[in-house]
């Protein structure tokens, strides 16, 4: 029978992968400072980010494993100066994921696809300002990159992009997927996962 607690091998693995996934997915972030990309930064972090968390799937198959991996990479970019608010939306979101992938016990292709298409959306968190707290975001925008900017991003994060930003994501990590399946094709045959 199959241990399902979480080991030192699986946090060494967690910790391993987390950092490979922060790496991945810093250049989309970086990105994120035009505007056009911050709309797009969850769908591009789901296309990037897909390798290194499909990996750390087929490493450790428990549950947890992709919970600690996302919660630390928010809290991190959350102390890097990230919206704290942000958290409130990643940290189910991640967890939400976590329980999906584990009803196909890491195994199945289409829980462990849905699951990282949800888990993607941790990183939508990061926007939850232009939404929630829009007036007081916009003038920290304004005094840190003048009105030119400030008007650029209210004009793109309106109401009416957030169908683009949720159908965009959910592209973004599909699309990632398949390509984690045909690159770690091995790795997913010798970890039964497809």
């Amino acid at each position: 029978m199959k241990n399902n607690k979480i080991d030192v091998k699986d946090l060494i693995n967690i910790g391993l992968f987390t950092a490979v996934y922060f790496i991945f997915i810093a250049p989309p972030g970086i990105l994120g400072i035009i505007p056009i990309f911050m709309v797009l930064l969850p769908a591009m972090i789901g296309l990037i980010g897909a390798i290194p968390i499909m990996l750390l799937l087929s490493k450790t198959q428990k549950f947890g494993a992709l919970t600690i991996c996302g919660i630390v990479v928010s809290l991190i970019l959350a102390i890097m100066g990230h919206p704290w608010i942000a958290l409130i939306l990643s940290v189910p979101i991640i967890i939400i994921a976590d329980v999906i992938m584990s009803v196909g016990r890491y195994k199945s292709w289409k829980y462990n696809i849905v699951g990282y298409i949800v888990f993607s959306f941790w990183s939508i968190g990061n926007l939850l300002p232009f939404y929630f707290m829009r007036t007081s975001y916009l003038s920290f925008i304004r005094e840190k990159y003048g009105a030119n900017y400030e008007a650029t991003v209210a004009g793109l994060f309106s109401f009416g992009m957030i169908p683009v930003i949720i159908i965009t994501t959910i592209l973004g990590a599909w699309l990632g997927a398949y390509i984690a399946k045909g690159v770690l094709k091995k790795h997913f045959k010798r970890a039964g996962m497809i």
